[in-house]
């Protein structure tokens, strides 16, 4: 019995710690630079080190957003170096808790096979790949999900007061983890709705009635601290209001005509980066033209996968597949401008889940046929789950990486010269030479936080003309650091001929100069 329990763990905890070398290798460096975003993740988490209860919801961080994930790499913080991995590995674990969960999930909602099909192809699905490698709090989102799914259909099965109350308490925390977790809210009741029919035919409801009064009682509870916010603070609801599309001027001029346009405008952009690549998502990334977030063969299962659901639509699981699908792409139908693939993340695992659905269908078909045909259709699945998942791995950390939208989205220059500012002699005054990124930007803040640094650009030091020289005086009594990136660069030129006995470091990689530093002495001011 032991061993036989062994075997049937092997393959999910396999996929699983796939999941996790996909998300933990080259961590720090790939993608290449933090975002400033993910730098958010950091200083906020270095905040609750330092004072403690920071509240439900973090304001103006990230222009709003739910604080749970924050204290979980807060509480990383404490056992491991405040690093950039560290930062991304707090996100990460999140990402291969998803695949786990989802393993668990569908194997209540549907059976093993379609259970560790679901978890293989979401541990190597691009967009999940890409999302759960970052430091953006969103990669919890989808983890509390296919959690509260797997509480969920295992109370169902073996129904308790405690083990509902344990689903609500999920539901509940749930709202501390992304903005868009609300529109999951449907797609969790649908299993309920499955039920109240159910306990019509058969008497049951006050059972039902009991089951989900102590659900949402105790969702009510465990959202509590959020639900008090959002009374008390008007700035919750700023940022919903600022990314929706009904509140757009475009909308509000337009008829019923205009704004069925917009949405199927929307709509397109999002089919198009998640299917195609194509529209770039200037936020985080994804969509880069080429690379689709999904790859081909995971696209072409879960349309098959949609069809095998809406024939089995009579199942509560094949219900929350289908809600899932009509609930959470609204996510980006509904709002405006970039941000569409992250507040659609939600929808990840349930695409992985569709996908797996033929493909197990597949694989039964397979193993019924009797030959060398039958095992070699047998084998031809999970063998194409492996092909698809080592090319989504090569273009990940390949080409990907390379493209043009990533290296701007992901500021790897400004990220390599607060790396080098940071090892500075504290008693140093660093003057920023940058037409992009100022002194407070996030990544710098987060990189360099002991380095005084003073923005010296045209574009960010205030009160001061663009048309004006820069200032290139050096500090009358202390070291003097110059930082160079984009077009000053060139400066150093100037810098040398100032100052004969400065020290200059240039920063490259891959055949591409990211930055000069130029160290002057103290007391070499005799221009300053």
């Amino acid at each position: 019995m032991t061993r036989d329990r062994s075997a049937a763990w092997f393959l999910p905890v396999l996929i699983v710690a796939v999941a996790a070398a996909l998300r933990f290798w080259q961590l720090d460096t790939v993608p290449l630079g933090l975002h400033n975003d993910e730098a958010w993740t950091g200083l906020n988490a270095r905040q609750v080190l330092r004072e403690g209860w920071i509240g439900p919801y973090l304001y103006p961080s990230g222009l709003g957003q739910p604080a749970g994930p924050v204290y979980f790499t807060a509480l990383l913080f404490t056992v491991l170096p405040q690093t950039t991995f560290t930062l991304r590995l707090s996100m990460a674990l999140f990402g291969v808790a998803a695949v786990a969960f989802t393993y668990l999930a569908v194997a209540r909602m549907f059976d093993r096979t379609t259970a560790l099909l679901a978890a293989a192809v979401l541990a190597v699905m691009p967009w999940h790949l890409h999302l759960s490698r970052t430091g953006f709090m969103v990669g919890a989102w989808p983890c509390v999900e296919m959690a509260i799914l797997w509480a969920l259909f295992r109370a169902r099965a073996e129904p308790s007061v405690t083990r509902f109350a344990g689903v609500g308490l999920l539901i509940g925390l749930g709202v501390y983890t992304y903005n868009a977790y609300a529109l999951f809210l449907p797609v969790v009741a649908t299993p309920f709705v499955y039920d109240l029919i159910a306990a019509d035919r058969r008497g049951g409801r006050r059972r039902w009635l009991t089951r989900s009064a102590v659900t949402v009682l105790t969702a009510v509870w465990a959202a509590g601290l959020m639900v008090d916010y959002a009374v008390h603070h008007q700035e919750y609801f700023w940022h919903f209001r600022d990314v929706s599309l009904v509140r757009h001027d475009s909308w509000v001029r337009a008829d019923w005509a205009g704004r069925a346009a917009m949405i199927e405008a929307r709509a397109a952009e999002w089919g198009t980066g998640l299917l195609r690549g194509g529209r770039p998502d200037h936020g985080d990334g994804l969509g880069e033209r080429g690379h689709p977030l999904l790859d081909p063969f995971t696209a072409a299962a879960a349309l098959a996968g949609i069809v095998v659901a809406a024939r089995g639509w009579r199942r509560a699981a094949c219900g929350v597949l289908l809600v899932a699908l009509a609930v959470l792409p609204l996510g980006a139908l509904l709002t405006i401008e970039d941000g569409l693939y992250r507040r659609t993340f939600g929808l990840a695992p349930f695409v992985a889940t569709l996908a797996a659905l033929p493909l197990a269908w597949l694989w039964a078909w397979a193993r019924a046929r009797r030959g060398v045909l039958g095992a070699a259709l047998t084998a031809a699945v999970p063998l194409a789950v492996v092909v698809a998942g080592a090319r989504n791995a090569y273009a990940y950390f390949g080409p990907l990486q390379r493209a043009p939208v990533i290296r701007a989205v992901y500021p790897y220059q400004i990220d390599a010269a607060a790396r080098a500012v940071a090892g500075l002699p504290r008693e140093a005054v660093v003057y920023l030479f940058s037409e992009r990124w100022g002194a407070g930007f996030e990544t710098v803040r987060w990189l360099a936080p002991e380095v005084e640094i003073v923005d010296r650009s045209r574009e960010f030091r205030k009160g001061v003309d663009r048309r004006e020289l820069v200032d290139l005086s050096a500090h009358p009594a202390r070291p003097t650091v110059f930082v160079l990136l984009g077009r000053y660069l060139d400066l150093v030129d100037d810098l040398r001929a100032r100052y004969p006995d400065a020290a200059v470091e240039d920063g490259a990689r891959d055949g591409e100069l990211l930055y000069r530093i130029v160290r002057v002495p103290a007391g070499e001011n005799q221009h300053g």
